[in-house]
């Protein structure tokens, strides 16, 4: 992890935010980039001041939105045949396509702000969504808060922590994807009851 941040670093130093934009436009398509220590370590450049906070955020934001907005025009357009003939290329696992496909079937918008946090997930959400046709308007606001959420507390806790970022990150990231998942889970549960229940109700109401 070390040598990956220290070529990102360099990259960053030496392009400067269009390098960061690419970087978090290009993880969020796909690509296998650790989309969540680049944005804390963005941070920490900022604490050394090589970045600025409000540029570094703001390009940060504008890169994963991007990047999930392109994503959702790709499902929309091109479908499920996209994923499947090029999900391998781009460094995406079939089976964590699959549980991501479950999981945005029953928990459908709150997918895309939580996926933000559960690495390898938001890789999908976007695609989905596009897949199911999500009314776009929909896919924004709940999109582009929850990017807008994940960016805000990666970049400031970088930020904050300065050069302790790597020790402190690892434990915050992992406690932090285990309460994403446990929510997912907690929202797909209660969305499958609720169906349950209007489902009764519609046939209850056709028996009479």
């Amino acid at each position: 992890m070390t040598d990956v941040m220290a070529t990102i670093g360099d990259s960053i130093a030496q392009y400067g935010y269009g390098a960061l934009f690419g970087l978090f436009f290009l993880g969020i398509l796909g690509m296998p980039l650790p989309e969540e220590t680049l944005l804390v370590f963005s941070g920490f450049l900022v604490s050394t001041g090589k970045l600025a906070f409000w540029p570094t955020l703001i390009v940060c934001f504008l890169g994963s939105v991007t990047a999930m907005t392109a994503a959702y025009w790709i499902g929309r357009t091109l479908g499920f045949a996209f994923l499947e003939r090029y999900g391998k290329r781009l460094g995406m696992g079939y089976t964590l396509y699959k549980k991501t496909e479950d999981w945005f079937n029953r928990v459908g918008k709150w997918a895309l702000p939580l996926g933000y946090f559960i690495p390898g997930v938001r890789q999908f959400t976007a695609y989905f969504a596009g897949i199911t046709r999500l009314p776009f308007p929909t896919f924004m606001l709940y999109t582009y808060l929850g990017g807008l959420f994940w960016s805000v507390l990666f970049v400031t806790l970088g930020w904050q922590l300065g050069e302790r970022w790597e020790d402190v990150f690892d434990l915050i990231s992992r406690n932090l994807a285990i309460f994403f998942i446990a929510l997912l889970v907690m929202i797909a549960g209660v969305s499958y009851f609720r169906h349950r229940r209007n489902m009764k109700k519609v046939k209850q109401g056709e028996s009479k």
